[in-house]
């Protein structure tokens, strides 16, 4: 993984996190403690671009999805 990807990916995760605690009411250790669960950050770090280009409220329609798989 490029650094640049890398990168894009922390961000994108940091943007997940905020918008997935504001929706559901959660902290960001909750939040991180489903990741740990369910992998998200590396789902994300395989779509990059396509979760870059979603708005937040499609980001959390597919967090949603992931988290209750």
């Amino acid at each position: 993984m490029t650094e640049r990807r890398l990168n894009n990916t922390i961000f994108l995760m940091y943007l997940c996190l905020d918008i997935y605690c504001k929706a559901h009411d959660i902290t960001a250790r909750q939040f991180l403690e489903l990741c740990k669960e369910h992998d998200i950050i590396h789902y994300v770090a395989e779509c990059p671009d396509y979760y870059d280009s979603l708005p937040d409220f499609e980001k959390l329609e597919d967090m949603n999805e992931y988290f209750s798989e």
